[in-house]
């Protein structure tokens, strides 16, 4: 069996795509394994667009007023839609930048990578963008949301990464923030993911890992993908 480096990312970085290119290249993995499932590849392929449509005619259709407010935003981006609540719904339609860098990489390389999360939890999240978010009674509310401060709330996630998969973190830290993730189907997904990159490892020389931060917390029962593959002895690395 061979090595295994697990990397964790912020998502929906903004500069997520340079961070992880620079980090694949310093790795040289013979595969990659991402925390993305084959549905929701083919979801943002397919789907995405005709979504996209239906987002702005919505938006068209609603009062000139909402629009004018959310154009009139501080820090707004390329369009008045790229920003806060709307911003976030056109974000979760794009391919993620960890999948995009990865697919520049292995084409240039020429190796493999798998899409080895589960469909059935991204197809539940993305169906909820479709029904429920997608919809002209959300997107009426949407303009009334106070606006986030995505470089404030980045930099608060750099830190919080940072501190909890330091080796001299307080554990009761680390249980503490699980505690509240472990319902969002995490303990599930990292279970299936450990045992595809097991199953990928029999085969293969170095084989890297990209998803979320989060999943690479050391948890004493062992629950997050990490903990479910510490006994084959991998490196992790934040692509932060």
């Amino acid at each position: 069996m061979g090595s295994l480096t697990l990397v964790g990312t912020i998502h929906r970085d903004p500069n997520g795509f340079p961070r992880l290119m620079e980090i694949l290249e310093g790795e040289s993995p013979d595969i990659i394994t991402l925390e993305m499932s084959e549905y929701g590849v083919g979801f943002r392929e397919r789907t995405a667009p005709r979504l996209r449509e239906k987002l702005f005619d919505i938006l068209r259709g609603l009062s000139g007023e909402a629009i004018q407010r959310e154009r009139e935003k501080p820090n707004k981006s390329r369009s008045p839609f790229e920003a806060g609540a709307i911003g976030a719904i056109l974000l979760a339609l794009e391919l993620p930048f960890e999948f995009r860098t990865v697919r520049a990489y292995c084409e240039r390389k020429g190796i493999p990578f798998r899409c080895i999360d589960l469909s059935n939890y991204s197809r539940a999240k993305l169906e909820k963008i479709q029904e429920e978010m997608i919809t002209v009674e959300n997107l009426r509310k949407i303009p009334t949301f106070p606006p986030m401060d995505q470089h404030e709330e980045l930099r608060k996630q750099r830190i919080l990464a940072q501190r909890l998969i330091s080796e001299d973190v307080d554990q009761f830290l680390v249980e503490a923030f699980l505690n509240g993730r472990m319902g969002d189907g995490m303990t599930q997904r990292d279970w299936y993911m450990s045992l595809r990159i097991k199953e990928i490892m029999r085969n293969n020389g170095h084989t890297v890992h990209i998803g979320g931060w989060e999943h690479l917390l050391d948890d004493p029962p062992g629950k997050t993908l990490y903990g479910l593959l510490k006994d084959l002895g991998p490196r992790r690395v934040l692509a932060l």
